[in-house]
């Protein structure tokens, strides 16, 4: 029996945090929660095809495609236009091998190139109420407001390092942003994550959740 589209396939080796020492990769708390995100499949695409057209070819496949920077579309998978021609695709539960095979076909190969960046790649997932006041302290994205925009994606930096962001609100309309980073730097990542929640908590419960 095939996964479900909410269901992540099988772990094929050590998260990130698992390969530098971290064995609690969860934290949680009553306004935030922050987790390793296993196995999720990342693909980078680079294309010189008119995206107009490139969209309505994956449209055939069920893949949102959006056209402008920093916008984000679909959900298992998602797309990030990080760049006008380059977009980064997130896959919860199909193999990178399998959503290759998906997509390529829909590809003008002349023009287009399409990579798995998975192995090279990790995703952590931040929730709850007091979620954007930790982007907030860390980088320089405006996440409070950004919450009632709807999904997006952006590029920016955490301390030292550059992130992807990947904000996708959850059913109920609770904030939920994915960040991609280098894997090199999961622990460094962590540990700042992990040092500002309490006073992104602290923030939250002084001045209330983003508007």
């Amino acid at each position: 029996m095939g996964l479900s589209a909410h269901e992540p396939r099988p772990s094929t080796g050590p998260t990130p945090l698992q390969q530098v020492g971290v064995s609690d990769t969860i934290l949680e708390s009553r306004d935030l929660s922050l987790h390793e995100v296993p196995d999720m499949t990342l693909l980078r695409l680079h294309s010189l095809e008119q995206p107009a057209t490139l969209a309505a070819h994956l449209a055939q496949d069920g893949i949102v495609l959006p056209l402008d920077t920093n916008a984000a579309g679909g959900r298992d998978p998602a797309a990030l236009c990080l760049r006008p021609g380059e977009w980064l695709l997130l896959h919860r539960s199909q193999p990178p091998a399998d959503l290759l095979e998906r997509i390529a076909p829909r590809l003008d190969t002349a023009l287009s190139a399409l990579l798995d960046v998975s192995d090279g790649l990790g995703v952590f997932r931040l929730t709850g109420a007091a979620s954007p006041w930790l982007l907030v302290k860390l980088c320089g994205l405006d996440a409070l407001a950004g919450v009632s925009t709807g999904q997006h994606g952006a590029r920016t930096r955490m301390g030292d390092v550059a992130v992807v962001l990947h904000f996708c609100p959850e059913p109920d309309g609770a904030p939920r942003f994915d960040l991609v980073y280098d894997r090199s730097i999961a622990k460094y990542l962590w540990d700042l994550l992990n040092d500002a929640a309490p006073h992104a908590e602290d923030l939250y419960h002084a001045h209330g959740a983003a508007a």
